[in-house]
């Protein structure tokens, strides 16, 4: 259940921060970029995470 909260909280991130790359400013730009590059990858080591813990599971 945790994976999924986090997942979840991932995606409202990269949604909030894709606002920030559409401003004008080329700081909130650039911080808008990393903000969802390392959501990214963080939405991808707990999906990994999940899948896994879902086969050992089965």
């Amino acid at each position: 259940m945790k994976y999924l909260l986090k997942i979840l909280a991932v995606i409202i991130v990269i949604t909030y921060s894709l606002r920030l790359v559409n401003s004008q400013s080329d700081v909130l730009v650039l911080s808008g970029l990393a903000i969802v590059g390392s959501s990214v990858y963080l939405l991808a080591r707990d999906l990994d995470r999940f899948l896994s813990s879902l086969n050992s599971e089965i």
